[in-house]
């Protein structure tokens, strides 16, 4: 049997559509910590009662949502294009306040930065997820689903089943490594052309096809920074669904080279102690989580 969601995480682009009474709370407060890890979940999602079913149709111009659970509550999760006026609208959310997933998630330990993660995963992969990639049938919810035999963990939510192969897909996820380089009491830190301003992060990237997460760490320092490392250590990891990365931390200890940009993805780094900083990341990331670490003495020396 498959079960209507209680709630709607609805979102447009890389905004959470939120109720505009808790819009003035949070872009008020949204640096305070304290403030997000009092917020409910529920409270930036909307309920069933108000979003018509009908609009989650099976024809190709139907809307799809990914249901899961958080906190014993089943949500459904959206992702609206550009010009989506017509579900606004009939969902009634025209009041709506478009508020950034980043700024939610500024307190990812708090449960309303993981929920608004996670509902944001849950968002990307229906959109990504409506036809099958092998015979092109549409996918449906496998949960629940009568004509979908194979047994489910309880905590497969999102699991998509094509009626016509039988094929099944689970939520992608692309790892990606991102590493903090200690030379002494200094950091490696780098631009990427993509950044704002002077902002400046630890290397990162996605891992290759074939390759352990420890020989992407490595190939990723020697590519975009042209040195060697030694005492790679796993740290910690965040999924970060901008659109679908598993972002895992590492440390790492240079080892020998002299640190230059490559010339196309990086046109500056060097090396920093915790007084001489660049702008940095924004706080909620794994990044900016491991930075602010190495500042307050975090890590052992080497």
């Amino acid at each position: 049997m498959i079960l209507d969601p209680q709630r709607f995480a609805v979102f447009q682009g890389q905004d959470c559509l939120i109720p505009p009474q808790l819009a003035e709370v949070l872009h008020s407060k949204v640096v305070d910590g304290a403030l997000l890890s009092t917020i409910e979940p529920e409270l930036i999602s909307w309920p069933a009662s108000g979003i018509p079913l009908a609009l989650f149709g099976d024809s190709p111009l139907g809307y799809s949502y990914s249901a899961f659970t958080f906190q014993n509550v089943l949500y459904g999760a959206v992702l609206l294009g550009d010009g989506e006026e017509g579900f606004i609208k009939a969902a009634g959310l025209e009041h709506a306040v478009h508020f950034p997933v980043r700024a939610l998630a500024s307190d990812f330990s708090s449960q309303l930065g993981r929920f608004a993660l996670l509902a944001k995963a849950h968002a990307h992969w229906t959109e990504v997820s409506r036809f099958c990639g092998a015979c092109g049938g549409r996918l449906v919810d496998a949960n629940g689903n009568e004509d979908f035999r194979e047994p489910l963990d309880e905590h497969a939510h999102g699991a998509r089943f094509c009626p016509r192969c039988r094929r099944t897909f689970f939520p992608r996820m692309s790892p990606a490594v991102i590493v903090l380089v200690r030379k002494g009491n200094a950091i490696l830190l780098e631009h990427n052309v993509r950044f704002p301003g002077n902002r400046h992060s630890l290397i990162a990237g996605f891992v290759e096809i074939g390759e352990t997460l420890e020989e992407a760490a490595v190939r990723e320092i020697r590519e975009e920074a042209g040195i060697e490392v030694k005492n790679l250590r796993y740290l910690r990891s965040q999924p970060w669904p901008f659109p679908d990365s598993l972002m895992l931390g590492f440390l790492a200890e240079w080892e020998s080279g002299d640190a230059r940009p490559d010339g196309r993805e990086i046109d500056h780094l060097d090396w920093y102690t915790a007084d001489t900083l660049p702008e940095l990341p924004m706080k909620g990331s794994i990044a900016r989580f491991i930075i602010d670490t190495f500042v307050g003495g975090g890590f052992s020396a080497p």
